[in-house]
C-alpha cells in the first residue's frame, strides 16, 4: 500500500479494530524500511473465548477498502499450552 494513499484519519481499519478491545490485543510492526518482502506484519493476541470476535475482525479487515492493496497474506495460528 502506498504510505501516501491513506492517512490515520482516513483509514478504518484502526476504528474497526477498536470494538473488539480489549478482548483481542493488536499490534502493527513496519518492515517497508527494513528491505524485507512484506510492509507490515499484524500480531493478534486473544483468549479462546474471543476466537468468535477474532474471525469477525478478520472479515472486516478483508472486507475494507484497505485489503484491496493486500498483494500476498500469510496466516499463522499459534495456541498457547496450558
Amino acid at each position: 500500500m502506498s504510505a501516501g494513499r491513506y492517512s490515520k484519519t482516513s483509514s478504518k481499519h484502526i476504528s474497526r479494530s477498536m470494538k473488539y478491545l480489549p478482548a483481542i490485543a493488536r499490534r502493527l510492526h513496519h518492515s517497508r524500511d527494513l528491505g524485507e518482502a512484506f510492509d507490515f506484519l499484524t500480531w493478534f493476541e486473544y483468549a479462546p473465548q474471543s476466537a468468535q470476535s477474532f474471525e469477525e475482525l478478520v472479515d472486516e479487515l478483508r472486507a475494507s477498502e484497505e485489503w484491496q492493496y493486500v498483494e500476498r497474506e500469510v496466516d499463522i495460528r499459534l495456541v498457547r499450552r496450558q
